[in-house]
């Protein structure tokens, strides 16, 4: 397996999501701020995939689930953006 790093220039950045890294950062805050937690962690979530401006609020409700002190692995099932699959 590789250890190289590969960086994507932020596309949609301004239009699918905010702009700038603070006022993202306020968004998703608020969004989990508004979100109550259930009684126990989620064991696997299902949520949305289309840009924070479409579905942060829906989304923040299955993340919000999630424990990060108890979380051993994360693992994203989806389909594959078409922007990524090389032609050549």
């Amino acid at each position: 397996m590789s250890n190289r790093v590969v960086r994507w220039e932020a596309s949609h950045s301004g239009n699918w999501y905010a702009a700038s890294g603070p006022q993202l950062n306020a968004q998703l805050e608020g969004w989990l701020s508004q979100v109550k937690s259930t009684k126990r962690p989620a064991r696997a979530i299902i949520a949305p995939y289309a840009g924070y401006t479409y579905c942060g609020s829906c989304a923040t409700h299955a993340y919000k689930q999630v424990d990060p002190s108890i979380t051993q692995g994360i693992f994203i099932l989806g389909r594959r953006s078409p922007s990524l699959i090389s032609t050549h």
